[in-house]
This record gives C-alpha cells, structure tokens and sequence, in this order.
C-alpha cells in the first residue's frame, strides 16, 4: 500500500506542468492595482484588478521588469525567442512590410527587417513546448510577423492553434456587433488588416472582443486537458491598446473619471477578468495546482496621444510612455504565480527582461530552450530568493515617432546596475541616469560621473556590435552614427 502510495505521488510530481502566458498590449508599469514597489501609487489608483492582486499575493511581484522595446512587435519577438531586437534586425513594429514610422528630419534610418519575425529566423519557445508534448495555444494578438507572410499566422512558428491572432497590431474594433471588423468592411468583402479573425460566431453580439477570446481560450484549454496533454498557452488580448473603447459591463465602476480614462479602466478591468475566466477553466479541470501564470505588458503605457488628460504624464512617477527612450517606454509590470513559484514574494534588486522570460518560462517548466540573449531567473522565481542582477541589458530602437513626447526619438540605451545611458542618434547626446535614486530621470549625471558615463558607453557599443545591431546613418556622408563618448 505504500509502495502504491509512493509511486502515485511521484506521477503526480512527473506530471508536467500547464503554462498561461498573460501577456497584455500596451499596459503601463502602473496601470494594475498594484504598486510594484513604489510607497504610494502616483497614477492609477482607480484600477481594479483583482484576479491579478491575488495571483501576486499568491506569487512573485517583480518590481523592476522590462519589456524588450518600447513597442509591440519587437518585444514580442524576443519574448518568443530570447532574442534581443538588435539581433534579429526586428526593431519596430511591423504591419504589411512597410516603414512604419516617420523620417527623421536629418539622418537616415537603417534598412530594419519590416517583415518581421519569420518561420526558421530563430528557435521559438512555443516550438519547444510543443516539442514537450504539449498543446501549444496563442490567443489573441499575435503581431510576430507582417501581413502577407508566414510569419503572420502563429500556427506557423509552434502553435498548434491560434485563435484571433495575425498580423494586426491592434483590432478594427473591440465590439461584437461590429463583428470585430472596420466600419466599411463590407458584408463578402476580404477583411482589412485590423479585423480580428475566428471569432465569427460572434458577430452581431453584444460582447466585447476580449471577453470572447477568454470563452474561447477556456474551450480549447478544457478539450487539452481532457485528452490528458499539458497546455501552453499564450494568451495576449487586445486591450488595452487603441480605439480604446469602453466595455459597457464594469463602465458603473469609473463613475465621475474623465471619459477616455474610464474606457481604459474598463479595459484594464476586462482583461483581469479574462485571466480569471482561464484560471476557473484550470480549476474545474483539477489543474490549477499544476499551472504556472506569468503576467506581464509588451511596451510600456501609452502616453502620447489617445489617452485622456494630460499627456506623456500617464506612467508616473516614470517618465513618458511607449515608444520612448526613458523608463515609461519599457518598464512594466510582471507577476509569477502558481505551480514552483514561491508564494508571497517580491523581487525588488532582480530586474528582468521580456527577452528572459523565454529561458524562465521553459525552465520553471521543465522544458529545454536557450535563447541566446536570454538569462534564466528561474530559481529566484522559485525560491523568491532576491538575487540581484549582474549582466546588462541593451535597448535599440534606431525609429523615428515624431518627437510627440520625451525620448521619442531614435535611441539606443543600457543598463548595468542601476545606472542607464542613453544616446540619441538624431543630435548625438548621451544621457546617464541613477535608476535607484532618480526613478524619473529627471537628473542627468554624466558630468558627475564621467568615468561610469564612458563604462556604459563602452558598453553599449561593445554590446551592439556582439548582437550585429543596425545603425543609423548620416544622411550627407552614409556614415554609420555610432554610440561613442568623446
């Protein structure tokens, strides 16, 4: 009887563990119920997100997390790769092979792949899940690859399935009784671009885009877990990127708010009970002690534009928001919960980057990858040991948005310790900042500092140059523009 007892607990331990990656468009470092490690929140206090508060309560809270690039496509790639953009030449985001920011007014940009990530570039962390032996699901936006190529349909880079996912960047709209689709798609008529598709049994309803991508998301998870196969599953809605649009169901909850933010509350607020909808999914299925969550945001928050009240002021106490050199444009928020995640933990000294993620996530599992420019924190998320972080980290984001906000301008940046350098390729000037007693960036101390402001300059284009980073170039000679410090 014991031996019995035994050997049901060691199937029991072998049973490989289900994996729901929550990865949502665009949400700002503070734009949750949480707080991530400041003593009172500055922004966002209104935000409801329950489901996530108990996933951190029950979880790690890392307090100091990145996103790969301050906008979407990049991001995603390396989080799916363990890339960095500088190496695989997928620096902006991409829609159908075209430059999708502006000219800069005086230097030229470099040829970028506006392609996108494409089937073979690069080993994927949903191929080796698959691999594993388990369902591999991606679940709304996907934006890996630009439309017209194999890269835009995830099914083609290790997901068995893919529901709503394709090249858009964002969808025509977020409303079922407009079908999902742009206002003059007409009925036979091919979809444009941002139409979301699989979703055409719910068309004509009164149901809001990311509500139907849960349902949908728990009917595919429920048939996996029946047939007794592990699911890995990406799980990426809409929200909250633009048209924001209200979901009429938790509208009541943001009475009195300006009219754009509450819409965006809402979205917000939507997206956490999407979360919630999977997890019942797991605990109905007698799976949710076997599955390991992990949330986290593509870019940081929007602020430019499209948002309401003031802008670039939206990610306080950071400064501006996506698209931006400056911590607004990529710090965000990242919770690890569940199954070998230690519980009620925070890491506040180990920054981590999207591109990390792919390495943690395979290890927490159980499953091989090795992303060439990722590192593993899989044992700090385990133990909830806070380890600190000795490798830097580089951002490249050699585009132009238009000089709508602070930093929005072609950059490249470094981290090392709490210290970042930035340089801007448009009027060549570096910027060094001490993260640890200046979160905002406010204070520029290369003149206090010069023997660290030439470390990280050094470093950074020692870094770029390792990862075969494209630059921009002097647009009378064709001269590369370097990061170099004088």
């Amino acid at each position: 009887m014991f031996a019995s007892l035994l050997l049901s607990a060691s199937l029991v331990t072998a049973t490989p563990p289900n994996v729901v990656l929550i990865l949502i468009d665009d949400l700002g470092w503070q734009d949750t119920s949480l707080a991530f490690g400041l003593d009172e929140k500055l922004v966002g206090r209104h935000f409801r997100t329950p489901v996530l508060d108990g996933l951190a309560r029950n979880g790690v809270q890392v307090n100091q997390a990145y996103a790969s690039c301050p906008v979407c496509t990049p991001s995603r790639v390396a989080l799916l790769t363990g890339e960095n953009p500088a190496r695989n030449h997928v620096t902006s985001w991409v829609h159908s092979g075209q430059e999708t920011d502006g000219p800069h007014p005086e230097i030229d940009l470099p040829d970028w792949r506006k392609i996108g990530f494409q089937p073979g570039d690069a080993p994927t962390l949903a191929e080796a899940f698959r691999k594993a032996g388990y369902h591999t699901l991606q679940v709304g936006k996907a934006h890996f690859g630009a439309g017209g190529t194999a890269g835009a349909d995830p099914e083609n880079l290790g997901f068995e399935r893919s529901i709503g996912g394709s090249a858009a960047g964002h969808p025509s709209s977020y409303l079922g009784t407009r079908n999902f689709a742009a206002a003059t798609s007409e009925p036979g008529a091919p979809p444009a671009h941002n139409d979301v598709p699989d979703l055409a049994a719910y068309h004509g309803k009164d149901v809001f885009l990311d509500d139907a991508l849960a349902i949908e998301a728990a009917k595919d998870i429920k048939i996996s877990l029946q047939s007794n196969k592990p699911v890995f599953v990406w799980f990426s809605p809409y929200s909250v990127h633009t048209p924001i649009t209200a979901n009429a169901r938790f509208l009541a909850n943001y009475t009195g708010m300006n009219e754009t933010e509450a819409a965006y509350a809402t979205m917000v607020e939507t997206c956490d009970a999407a979360i919630g909808t999977l997890i019942n999914t797991l605990r109905e299925a007698n799976q949710l002690d076997n599955t390991i969550f992990v949330f986290t945001s593509d870019n940081g928050g929007l602020s430019q534009t499209a948002r309401g009240g003031f802008p670039n002021l939206h990610n306080l106490p950071l400064r501006s928001g996506k698209g931006s050199a400056y911590e607004g444009g990529y710090r965000v928020p990242l919770v690890f919960s569940g199954a070998g995640v230690a519980r009620g933990a925070t890491l506040d000294k180990t920054w981590i980057v999207g591109s990390d993620l792919a390495d943690t996530i395979a290890d927490l599992a159980g499953v091989s990858f090795d992303g060439p420019d990722a590192e593993s924190f899989a044992g700090a998320v385990r133990s909830g040991t806070d380890v600190g972080r000795v490798s830097p980290n580089v951002w490249h984001y050699p585009h132009h948005r238009g000089f709508g906000g602070p930093g929005l301008e072609p950059f490249s940046a470094i981290r090392k310790g709490n210290f970042k350098a930035i340089f801007f390729y448009g009027d060549r000037r570096w910027e060094l900042y001490n993260l640890q007693a200046d979160l905002g960036e406010t204070r520029d101390v290369k003149r206090n500092q010069p023997e660290r402001m030439k470390e990280l300059a050094t470093d950074l284009l020692a870094e770029l140059y390792r990862l075969g980073a494209q630059f921009p170039t002097e647009r009378e000679t064709g001269r590369e523009i370097l990061p170099m410090y004088e």
